[in-house]
């Protein structure tokens, strides 16, 4: 996913408290919490979905050599 080592994230979380301030970083980080959990929650949502449209297409190909099978040569 993210190629992102501890030192990396040491260094932005310092970063942030110098930015942000130790009393408003509660709140970012519960911000960004909120905000990843609905981006994974929509990352999922659309996941199923093509998992579930992939799924109807091959269920309905599959109906459609059932209806019509392939004729021998006659």
């Amino acid at each position: 996913m993210l190629d992102v080592a501890w030192p990396e994230v040491f260094v932005v979380g310092a970063v942030a408290l110098v930015a942000i301030g130790p009393k408003d970083m509660p709140k970012v980080m519960h911000a960004l919490g909120r905000w990843t959990r609905k981006a994974r929650l929509f990352v999922r949502d659309f996941a199923r979905a093509f998992e579930q449209i992939s799924h109807e297409a091959e269920l309905n190909e599959k109906i459609e050599k059932l209806k019509f099978p392939p004729s021998g040569g006659e």
